[in-house]
């Protein structure tokens, strides 16, 4: 049994795919197992994992197109670790993260989630891997879980590390979610357990304006927030999450995803109709 179980949920993506199972490899924290979820891929990803020699490597290919949430729930009931650390094919991780992550958990009673910084970097017909920002961003005040409905301090699930407990205790993500699986994760995790984070750029979060982002589409991001929003309507912090979306998205026209100022127009004008 390994300490940590990495999930890398994939999907046609086998170049980016390599890049990140090449940075796990790469960890100075070697106690590890990583899990390969396929969703459906029709390119030479199974191929691929299945002839290349990985150390510690699970594959499992589902048989039909499911989603990240889907995906990254058989990779955490497939998990052994008493961590679980997710890694999206598409970003990568620096050397040392997972060995100050673990240190960080151990070192803090009750917490539920250790996240770290990340660098930022756009590629495109006209950018080549420039780094644009780095971003990290500390819980604020003692109430993880009043923080959490303002505004996603965690960032992104590439960054963070769970005690596999908690996750099977929650039920892992809400697969009726198309969006924000990763958001409402946190906030079910910080209504009774605290984050701690490590204030350094531990990945490489990858805006690729070529790579398809499936996760959020126009359509996903009105029902994910429409969903979200009619999840926590009656939670006495549900009312923060209104302008929580809104700041996400806005976040997102930063990165260029063409819908979002149609997203945040959506927001804005919610706010008088309530």
């Amino acid at each position: 049994m390994h300490s940590v179980s990495v999930i890398i949920p994939t999907r046609n993506r086998l170049a980016l795919l390599k890049r990140a199972i090449n940075s796990v490899l790469a960890q100075t924290f070697k106690d590890l197992e990583i899990i390969v979820v396929d969703d459906c891929s029709t390119d030479e990803t199974g191929e691929y994992l299945r002839n290349e020699k990985i150390p510690n490597l699970n594959y499992i290919r589902l048989e039909q197109k499911s989603g990240g949430a889907v995906a990254r729930n058989c990779g955490i009931k497939e998990a052994k670790g008493k961590y679980i650390a997710f890694l999206d094919d598409d970003d990568e991780w620096l050397p040392d993260k997972l060995q100050k992550q673990i240190k960080c958990i151990e070192q803090n009673e009750n917490t539920g989630i250790c996240y770290t910084g990340r660098r930022i970097i756009t590629n495109d017909d006209s950018i080549k891997g420039i780094t644009k920002s780095y971003s990290f961003n500390y819980p604020p005040g003692k109430d993880n879980y009043l923080a959490i409905m303002r505004d996603n301090f965690v960032g992104v699930t590439s960054s963070v590390v769970i005690p596999r407990e908690i996750l099977l205790q929650i039920n892992g993500f809400d697969e009726d979610m198309p969006c924000y699986q990763d958001y409402e994760l946190f906030i079910r995790i910080l209504k009774n357990y605290k984050a701690v984070g490590i204030n350094e750029p531990l990945v490489n979060y990858y805006i690729e304006k070529s790579v398809e982002h499936v996760s959020f589409t126009r359509e996903k991001v009105f029902v994910g927030s429409r969903y979200l929003l009619a999840k926590y309507k009656d939670d006495p912090y549900g009312k923060y999450l209104k302008k929580a979306l809104l700041k996400i998205n806005l976040k997102k026209m930063l990165k260029s995803y063409s819908y979002a100022k149609e997203v945040i127009s959506y927001f804005i004008k919610s706010f008088f109709h309530k």
